[in-house]
């Protein structure tokens, strides 16, 4: 019999780093849809409750890096959550926020017994810094930072940068690239699968060479999911939907084979704007695809 999967869910009921979307809703959207239930029936689950900040007024001053200090607040006390929830023995699964919560889920998963490799699905690069961002969204910006660009105040928070080496981040499902990002991508160390190339390759062979490429590189992977990475076509609800996204098999293709390689420790489902989910139907199909993908998984998570 294999493992039983302990898993401790945490939400964020925030929206610290995109603007005029109903992210800050997305977690109860999908607990409403069920998703405790819906993973209790092939694993341990441990209901952490959301996240519960003090944050600061918003700043939005700078037009180039907004709402920086309720982003940097909410991600330290995001690590503490998440070290309670490793302690405990359990697998974090961190639902609705944002992306820019990114440095305090790599934080609060990092110690000096392992290297983490990130899983990035998103159809964004979120790579911009200051200078080359066209929105000064701070979840555009949040590989970057963890990759130690960008704003200092944000990619130094910690007292140590980068977070994680940029040889040690795949972006997958990749898509919509603003033009100085794509440079400044193509200048580093990190490795992009383009939906575009996920398709010509299938998703199990890519999702394979992501493992091959990742296993000399670290201990543990973390996977990153903004909802985007999916084709409007099967998810509408994302806050940025870009056409051409991965469909629903490929998706789960993806997920399966990451999962089956034992090295998972911790996945993030972030983006979910509830707002254009008023009959609740888009919040019932991430739980399914999202569960489907966990319950056929043969190796328990990786907590060392």
């Amino acid at each position: 019999m294999p493992t039983l999967l302990k898993v401790g869910v945490v939400s964020l009921p925030y929206n610290t780093g995109s603007k005029g979307k109903s992210i800050e809703e997305g977690s109860k959207s999908l607990r409403n849809a069920g998703l405790i239930s819906a993973f209790s029936q092939f694993c341990e689950v441990t209901d952490y409750g959301d996240v519960r900040a003090t944050l600061p007024m918003r700043d939005d001053s700078n037009p180039k890096l907004l709402n920086p200090h309720q982003v940097e607040a909410l991600c330290r006390v995001l690590v503490d959550k998440i070290r309670i929830i490793l302690q405990a023995g359990c697998y974090p699964l961190v639902i609705g926020g944002d992306c820019s919560v990114l440095m305090g889920i790599i934080e609060g998963l990092s110690n000096s017994e392992r290297k983490i490799g990130m899983v990035y699905m998103d159809a964004h690069g979120d790579f911009n810094t200051p200078e080359t961002t066209p929105s000064g969204i701070i979840g555009g910006m949040d590989v970057a930072i963890a990759a130690g660009r960008g704003p200092r105040r944000l990619a130094g928070m910690f007292g140590h940068s980068p977070l994680i080496p940029e040889e040690n981040i795949v972006l997958c499902g990749t898509r919509d690239l603003d033009t100085q990002e794509a440079n400044a991508l193509n200048q580093s160390k990190v490795t992009v699968y383009t939906s575009k190339e996920i398709k010509a390759k299938g998703a199990e062979k890519s999702a394979e060479e992501i493992l091959a490429y990742l296993e000399p590189k670290s201990d543990c992977l973390y996977l990153h999911i903004d909802l985007d990475v999916l084709d409007p076509s099967v998810f509408s609800a994302s806050g940025l939907p870009v056409p051409d996204g991965l469909l629903e098999e490929e998706f789960q293709h993806v997920l399966t084979v990451l999962g089956e390689s034992g090295k998972l420790c911790c996945i993030s489902v972030m983006a979910f704007d509830a707002a254009e989910d008023s009959d609740g139907s888009q919040a019932s199909k991430v739980v399914t695809l999202v569960a489907e993908a966990l319950k056929s998984w043969r190796s328990s998570f990786n907590l060392k």
